[in-house]
């Protein structure tokens, strides 16, 4: 057994070397040839113009929108994504009117009633597969790679089938795992602190006015991969995507967690404003630091857990910044902290509750939060599944065929008429006609036989 040598591991529980780990298995195929990302869409600062080949509807409230995206890099061969186009962009919950908010939450219950429907299991093969919708967070990282690259508000919305899951059979031990980097980005330093500072943070958070509950915290049952890893707040089935009080919900873990952020800073380094790019704030005496943690309203073993943090953390010189800028995104995401808050946001429904109903219905829905200091995947790009607590999707690992990527179209197409359908009761919000991929060329464009149009 290899030890694990990475000076924050002192934040993992000494039993973390035997937690099954799929770091390596998890490959999706990235765009047939010619529906890359150009260097244009790249760099356009109007979403709208980056997106445009791959936009399959725009949802309009006013002056805010919000489009249904083809990925251009897929996590899950059947995948969407829904994302505001504002400019400058409105990167969290916080951020966006509570209307924009409910309709992507709106939206995410069409996808898990869609592919809870016996024609849509029968014609996509998708019987026994795995569904996870994903948000990321993290407003004030512009320097180096984060786990939210768009700092746009917007949900993946992930259904990956049993072919795709077949290689998670095979895990491996994270002690078997010798590359601390990889280590880094996979297993955050705040995987296990994390969650237990977010919990505290969101116990009193009125969770029961939906019907919402915070889970106890349970380590081994995660190291185990009976349960995801990060904070567990109970829902009672995903209809509650469709309540306004859900929407509020996670506006509210979002105030919590940046609250919560604002006072690390402050207790770490003195500064309230996050840093400018490719800086860090020097870190406070560890004296100070261990002062200001005793002030604050956390439990004792949080506390010796930051106090741990602030021993194995170090500052960043500017020079050194400035060079890691120059070089390798490996080294700079190793050594770089990311800007706080930054979080990820995911909702599975619980294994056991899978068996004998359709996905729809099932009683139970997790919604997991998983803070980040390090790690620059995000949660459509590292979860846990089958049993695995820790899988990192590898994307782009060779490319889908031409009809490959029409039958994903297809799939994604009548999913958007079949949401549109469900949000057409929905007051000051105008839906565009739902567009067609015709080739990878043009992407997806209108058309006069659209049956979307004019609704």
């Amino acid at each position: 057994m290899k030890k694990i040598t990475d000076g924050l591991s002192a934040l993992y529980p000494a039993r973390v070397r035997d937690m099954p780990v799929a770091w390596h298995q998890m490959r999706i195929a990235g765009p047939p040839p010619g529906f890359d990302l150009t260097d244009p869409e790249r760099r356009h600062p109007d979403p709208a113009v980056r997106y445009e080949r791959r936009i399959i509807e725009l949802l309009r409230a006013g002056d805010d929108r919000l489009a249904l995206v083809d990925k251009a890099s897929p996590h899950a061969f059947h995948d969407l994504m829904v994302t505001g186009l504002a400019s400058p962009p409105h990167p969290g919950p916080r951020d966006v009117p509570p209307l924009i908010g409910r309709v992507l939450w709106r939206t995410a219950s069409s996808f898990v009633r869609f592919v809870s429907r016996p024609k849509v299991l029968q014609d996509f093969a998708l019987e026994g597969g795995r569904l996870q919708l994903a948000l990321n967070c993290d407003p004030n990282t512009l320097d180096r790679e984060s786990c939210q690259a768009d700092k746009q508000f917007h949900l993946h919305l992930l259904y990956w089938t049993r072919p795709e899951l077949t290689p998670l059979a095979k895990p491996r031990r994270l002690g078997s795992i010798g590359d601390p980097m990889l280590r880094r980005q996979a297993l955050d330093p705040l995987a296990f602190l994390g969650a237990r500072l977010i919990h505290e943070c969101l116990a009193n958070l009125p969770l029961t006015d939906c019907g919402a509950s915070l889970l106890p915290l349970q380590e081994d049952a995660a190291l185990s991969g009976q349960c995801p890893l990060g904070c567990l707040i109970r829902i009672p089935g995903w209809s509650l995507l469709e309540d306004p009080a859900f929407e509020s919900l996670v506006r509210g873990i979002d105030r919590r967690i940046g609250a919560t952020a604002a006072e690390l800073l402050v207790a770490f380094t003195g500064h309230q404003e996050p840093p400018t790019s490719w800086h860090r704030h020097p870190l406070l005496p560890r004296r100070q630091i261990q002062a200001n943690l005793k002030r604050q309203p956390w439990s004792d073993q949080v506390r010796c857990g930051l106090g741990l943090l602030a021993e194995r953390l170090r500052d960043l010189p500017p020079n050194l910044a400035q060079r890691l800028g120059r070089g390798p995104a490996s080294r700079r995401k190793h050594h770089m902290t990311l800007n706080q808050p930054c979080y990820s946001l995911n909702l599975c429904a619980p294994a056991r509750n899978l068996a004998a109903r359709p996905l729809d219905k099932t009683p139970e829905v997790w919604l997991i939060v998983q803070t980040k200091l390090f790690s620059g995947i995000g949660g459509a790009g590292l979860s846990s599944l089958e049993g695995v607590p820790s899988v990192r999707i590898l994307r782009g690992k060779g490319a889908f065929s031409l009809e490959q990527w029409h039958h994903r179209a297809r799939f994604q197409r009548e999913f958007a008429l079949y949401n549109r359908e469900r949000l057409a009761d929905t007051q000051r919000m105008e839906l565009d006609p739902v567009r067609q991929f015709v080739d990878t060329e043009r992407g997806w464009v209108e058309q006069e036989d659209n049956p979307g149009k004019g609704d």
